[in-house]
């Protein structure tokens, strides 16, 4: 089965620090990219979901238009550390995307994103010969340890990409305090799309900002529209070019552009086959829609030793269990204080 987008026709834009604005070539040439890499992002995780398997689609397709700006800018200097860190590790897809235009992976790698045992896991695990050069897990988990890179290389710029459901972490507010302490080179990139896997941050964690929690712990923060590519590229110029930690936070909808998805939370996890083939379709990518169309889940038969035939879900069990307890205990509703975790699945 061939990839059905040309990967290998992909035409990297290179930026120098210097320079404050895009041009109208590069500007038309990062667009086209943009669209390719969302695209592809698109289909790979949907195709995975044919096969019964996850896939986090939406954060990985948001946060396109920075990566590939910082890629272009990391291709034309060496005093950025070329590594895509990503506190929120489920945004993976964007990570093998990236490794593949890069020349780490070969692009039919993406058809195996998800399986067992083709390296290519739910969250990144470092693996350097496939061109991914971190490991990261659930989210907030990941800024100390950048703070740590930015510590053994003061002379380097360190890039790190972050979410408005990350900053919610206390880890977040441990590090960012320690990064404003030190003065280290740490740059922000925050994806603010007022999505987390539940619901709206805006909406149940009324009060919370991204841009006043960091301002509170002394870091510079700019804002930007994550969808104007001009503008983005004015600030993360502005940024590079910055000494010391300070953000860029990008407001854009979650999935912008992907009907049934774009500003939801169902944007969280795989995008469903059906409005994969929509959208897809609305791009005119005929090769990609047939490949997804034509795809069934495959029946596996697997005999376990050991256990029995049924399968259940600790985090699910352990819900319904606390709910059964519940349902026993008069008056409860006066007794018990409910707070949602804003976990949901996991």
């Amino acid at each position: 089965m061939q990839f059905p987008f040309n990967l290998e026709g992909y035409t990297p834009v290179k930026f120098d620090l210097s320079q404050k604005e895009l041009t109208t070539d590069q500007m038309d040439q990062l667009s086209a990219n943009i669209q390719l890499v969302r695209d592809s992002i698109i289909f790979f995780t949907a195709f995975a979901n044919t096969k019964g398997l996850g896939g986090h689609t939406g954060g990985a397709y948001d946060i396109v238009p920075e990566i590939l700006i910082l890629d272009g800018f990391m291709k034309n200097d060496d005093s950025i550390y070329p590594v895509f860190f990503d506190e929120a590790g489920h945004r993976v897809a964007a990570q093998y995307q990236m490794a593949v235009l890069n020349g780490h992976m070969p692009v039919e790698s993406l058809f195996h994103y998800r399986e067992f045992e083709s390296g290519l896991y739910g969250h990144p695990e470092r693996d350097d010969a496939k061109g991914i050069f971190f490991s990261s897990g659930r989210l907030g988990h990941l800024w100390s340890y950048v703070n740590g890179i930015a510590t053994a290389n003061p002379e380097k710029t360190i890039v790190m990409f972050g979410s408005d459901g990350s900053q919610q972490e206390g880890g977040d507010a441990e590090a960012a305090r320690y990064a404003v302490a030190q003065n280290l080179n740490v740059k922000l990139f925050i994806d603010d799309n007022d999505v987390t896997i539940a619901g709206h941050p805006s909406e149940y964690l009324k009060g919370f900002s991204v841009v006043t929690t960091l301002k509170g712990h002394g870091m510079p923060v700019e804002t930007c529209d994550g969808e104007d590519l001009a503008a983005l590229y004015r600030n993360i110029q502005k940024i590079l070019s910055t000494d010391g930690p300070i953000a860029l936070i990008n407001y854009r909808k979650m999935g912008p552009g992907i009907k049934g998805i774009e500003g939801t939370p169902k944007g969280h996890d795989v995008i469903a086959v059906d409005l994969a083939i929509d959208y897809l379709k609305e791009k005119e990518q005929d090769a990609a829609v047939k490949i997804l169309e034509n795809t069934t889940k495959e029946s596996v038969t697997r005999t376990y030793l050991g256990s029995s035939k049924e399968k259940a879900k600790n985090r699910d069990n352990f819900g319904k269990i606390i709910c059964d307890i519940l349902q026993e205990i008069p008056d409860r509703k006066s007794k018990v204080l409910v707070v949602d975790s804003d976990l949901e699945g996991s």
